[in-house]
C-alpha cells in the first residue's frame, strides 16, 4: 500500500528541514547513544479506526537494537458518555514507505481498563522491533489502528534507537499474507470468502543473495469473534508452514496462560485463555528461520495452512500478519546481551516479579553465533560491593532467550530503606573468556520498595460460601528460595495458622491456583463476578490484617515482604496475649542457596540438576505440583558436583516444586516451570 497522507507545502517543507537536520549528524555511530523519537504524546483515542501522522526518524546510522515504548493511559469522559467503557480492543501499529508494503511492527490487545482511572493507572509496554530498521528510517508516514467502539483511551507512541551492531542487520522486510482472513468454511463450502486457504495461498519467492545472508519468517498472528462453538477467539487451531511442499514445522495458535497477564486485575474476562493472546498484553510474534531451507534454490514457494475446520455461519477469523525479513549474516561471534532486569525492577511488563528482595532474575539472549554454556555475572545495589554468580547452560543458541535467577544478595534486603536506589548487573565473561560486544553487557534498574511485616504473623486462607476453593495452595519461603510452611484449600487445611514467628531477612509467600482463576472471577455465562474466599496475612492477635491478598490474580500471586527486627512491646508484637497458641519458630535457612541449580528453567522435555556440594552426599529429589501431588522422585548417590537429567517428558506444563534433600534431612525447594 502506499502513503496516502497529503500535506500542504509549508508542512512538507518543514519535515524536510528537519529530515535534512538529521541526516546532517554525523553517520558514524557511538555505540550505546540513544535517539528518542515521539509519535504520539497521551493522545486521546476518541474514535474507531485510524490515527494517522508522519514521523521523523533518524538516518545514517547503526542501531543495535530499537524498542518501542507503548504506553496506555485513560482520560476522563464526559458525563453520561455512551461509549467511554473498556473492553479488550484490538490495536495495530504500522509503517507506511513510500512505493513499498505497508510494515505491522506491532500489535496490542488493551486491557480490561474500566478502574483506571480511579486508581490512576497506565501501563507501559516495550516491544523489540529491531527487525523493522529497514522502514524506520527518514520520513515516513505512521498508523495506529483502533480497533475499538469505546473511548477513554490516551496513547504515547516513543521509540528508543540504541546505537552499536546488532546480531544481524535487517535488510528489508515484505508481507507474504496480510489481513483479516474469515475462518469456517469447508473447501466444498460455496463461501469461499470464508475458506481461510483461498487467503492464505501458497506463494513462490526468488532466493536471496548477497547482502542477505539469513531470511527469517515473523507472523503475528491473533483469533477473535465467536462462531458457534466459540471459534476463533476461545478454540485452539493449528498452522501448518510448507516449504516446496515439505512439512516444516506446525505451530498452535492458543495462549495457554492468560491467568499470569501482567496487566492485572482487570475488570473483565482477562484470565481466560485465547487464540494467541490475552487482555492487555502484546501478541509476541511467532518466528521461523528458514535460511538452511531456501539458499539453495533459485526459486521456493511457501505456503501455510489452517487446521481444517467448518462450521454453519462462519462469523469469526484471523487477524493475521506474515512477513519475510531479510537479514545480513551474523554479526557477532560470541555475544551475550542483557536484555531486561526481570526483577528488581519498576517496569510495568513484569509487575507480577516485583517488589522483590530476594532473588533478582534477568532475561538473558545470546546474540553471537557460538552456544554459550556459562555466563559469569555481577550484581548488587549501586554503591555496594557487588556480587558474583557463574549461571550455567547446555548450550543457549543463537537468539534464544532465558531467564537467570541469581541468589539472594549479600547486601541488606530491598526494603523501602533503600527506595530510590538502582540494581546493577553485568557481564564478566562468556565461556571463559570476553565476548565480542561489551555494550549489551550492563543493565540497571530502578528498586522498588518492598513493605515491612512484623516478626511474629498469622496466614489465613478462608472460603466464601460452599464453593471448593482445593485448588488454592499457599507456601512461605525464606530468602534462599527454601519452602518454610505451606496449605491449601482442602476444608481440613482452611482458617488460619498458628503464630509463625521469623527472624530478620527477606520472605515471600506464593498462592498458585491450578485452575488459574484465583478466588473470584467472571461467570462466563452471566458476566457476573463471583467470589469464592479470600487470603490474608494477620498479626499475631489473628485479627488485626497486615496483607490482604488481592483474589482476583489468575493462576498466582506472590507478596515479597522482609522483617526488619523482632516486634517490640509483647511477644505476637502487637501488645496483646495469644497463650493458646501453638509457636512455629521458623529461621531462615543457612543452606548454601547454590546447593543445586536448575536449568534451564523455564524447562521443556529435559531439565539438569547441576549440585554444589562438599563432599559426597546421597540425596533424594522430588518435584511436586502447586496442589502438593508427588509427581517424580529419585534417589542419588555419591552426589558433590554432578549434575543430573530429569526427563519432563511426562509431565504436563505448569508450575512445579523441585525439592532436593540432604542427608542431614535439610531441605531446598526451588520452583521449575515447565512449558511445551
Amino acid at each position: 500500500m502506499k502513503a496516502f497522507l497529503h500535506f500542504s507545502k509549508f508542512k512538507k517543507i518543514f519535515f524536510l528541514l528537519i529530515f535534512a537536520e538529521l541526516v546532517s549528524l554525523p553517520a558514524v555511530a557511538n555505540p550505546g547513544d540513544t535517539t528518542w523519537v515521539t509519535v504520539f504524546n497521551t493522545r486521546k483515542l476518541t474514535h474507531y479506526g485510524n490515527y494517522d501522522t508522519t514521523a521523523v526518524f533518524p538516518t545514517g546510522k547503526r542501531y543495535r537494537k530499537i524498542r518501542l515504548h507503548y504506553i496506555l493511559g485513560r482520560y476522563a469522559c464526559p458525563a453520561n458518555a455512551q461509549y467511554c467503557g473498556s473492553w479488550d480492543y484490538t490495536t495495530n501499529l504500522y509503517v507506511l514507505p513510500p512505493n513499498a508494503d505497508t510494515v505491522e511492527i506491532a500489535r496490542v490487545i488493551t486491557p480490561y481498563a474500566t478502574d483506571w482511572l480511579g486508581q490512576n493507572k497506565k501501563h507501559e509496554y516495550i516491544m523489540d522491533v529491531t527487525d523493522y530498521a529497514s522502514v524506520l528510517e527518514g520520513i515516513n508516514d505512521f498508523r495506529f489502528e483502533y480497533q475499538g467502539y469505546s473511548w477513554g483511551f490516551t496513547l504515547t507512541l516513543k521509540l528508543e534507537f540504541i546505537e552499536g551492531i546488532p546480531p544481524m542487520d535487517a535488510l528489508s522486510v515484505k508481507n507474504v499474507y496480510n489481513g483479516y482472513f474469515c475462518y469456517g468454511a469447508s473447501a466444498s463450502s460455496t463461501n469461499t470468502n470464508c475458506y481461510i486457504e483461498n487467503n492464505l495461498s501458497p506463494k513462490t519467492f526468488t532466493s536471496f543473495v548477497a547482502p542477505v545472508s539469513n531470511v527469517y519468517l515473523r507472523n503475528t498472528i491473533s483469533g477473535h469473534g465467536a462462531d458457534a462453538t466459540n471459534c476463533a477467539e476461545f478454540c485452539s487451531k493449528y498452522y501448518n508452514l510448507n516449504i516446496d511442499g515439505n512439512h516444516i514445522s506446525q505451530v498452535q495458535l492458543w495462549k495457554p496462560n492468560c491467568g499470569w497477564n501482567q496487566e492485572y486485575a482487570q475488570t473483565g474476562t482477562w484470565l481466560y485463555n485465547r487464540a494467541n493472546w490475552c487482555p492487555g498484553e502484546v501478541v509476541y510474534p511467532i518466528f521461523h528461520d528458514i535460511t538452511s531451507l531456501i539458499n539453495t534454490n533459485a526459486t521456493y514457494t511457501l505456503d501455510i495452512d489452517m487446521q481444517p475446520y467448518s462450521v454453519s455461519n462462519p462469523s469469526a477469523g484471523w487477524n493475521w500478519t506474515t512477513q519475510m525479513i531479510n537479514y545480513s549474516a551474523v554479526n557477532h561471534t560470541l555475544d551475550a546481551s542483557i536484555e531486561h532486569i526481570v526483577s528488581p525492577t519498576t517496569a510495568d511488563d513484569y509487575r507480577r516479579e516485583n517488589p522483590n528482595c530476594a532473588n533478582p532474575v534477568i532475561k538473558l539472549r545470546n546474540t553471537g553465533s557460538t552456544p554459550i554454556t556459562e555466563v559469569v555475572f555481577n550484581y548488587g545495589l549501586r554503591g555496594k560491593t557487588p556480587d558474583t554468580f557463574t549461571w550455567l547452560s547446555d548450550g543457549l543458541g543463537f537468539l534464544r532467550d532465558t531467564l537467570v535467577v541469581f541468589p539472594s544478595m549479600s547486601t541488606p534486603a530491598l526494603s523501602s530503606s533503600l527506595s530510590g536506589n538502582y540494581f546493577d548487573v553485568s557481564i564478566v565473561s562468556v565461556n571463559n573468556v570476553t565476548d565480542d560486544n561489551p555494550y549489551n553487557n550492563i543493565y540497571a534498574s530502578k528498586v522498588p520498595p518492598t513493605t515491612a511485616f512484623p516478626n511474629q504473623i498469622k496466614i489465613g486462607l478462608h472460603k466464601s460460601g460452599s464453593t471448593s476453593i482445593a485448588e488454592n495452595v499457599w507456601v512461605l519461603y525464606d530468602e534462599w528460595g527454601n519452602g518454610l510452611i505451606s496449605g491449601n484449600g482442602s476444608d481440613s487445611f482452611l482458617g488460619i495458622t498458628d503464630t509463625i514467628s521469623l527472624e530478620p531477612g527477606c520472605y515471600k509467600i506464593d498462592i498458585l491456583n491450578s485452575q488459574c482463576r484465583g478466588l473470584r472471577y467472571p461467570n462466563p455465562s452471566t458476566g457476573s463476578w463471583i467470589t469464592v474466599g479470600s487470603f490474608k496475612v494477620y498479626r499475631a492477635n489473628g485479627t488485626s490484617v497486615v496483607y490482604d491478598f488481592p483474589i482476583d490474580f489468575g493462576c498466582g500471586f506472590t507478596k515479597y515482604f522482609y522483617i526488619a527486627a523482632p516486634d517490640d512491646g509483647g511477644g505476637d508484637g502487637d501488645g496483646g496475649g495469644d497463650e493458646d497458641d501453638d509457636d512455629v519458630s521458623l529461621a531462615t535457612n543457612n543452606l548454601n542457596p547454590n546447593a543445586f541449580q536448575i536449568f534451564p528453567n523455564p524447562a521443556n522435555n529435559n531439565a539438569r540438576l547441576k549440585f554444589n556440594l562438599n563432599g559426597n552426599h546421597t540425596l533424594t529429589y522430588k518435584i511436586t505440583d502447586i496442589s502438593g501431588r508427588l509427581v517424580q522422585q529419585k534417589q542419588l548417590t555419591n552426589i558433590s558436583t554432578n549434575s543430573e537429567t530429569i526427563d519432563l517428558n511426562n509431565i504436563e506444563s505448569g508450575v512445579y516444586f523441585v525439592s532436593v534433600q540432604l542427608e542431614d534431612n535439610s531441605t531446598i525447594t526451588k520452583k521449575l516451570v515447565i512449558q511445551k
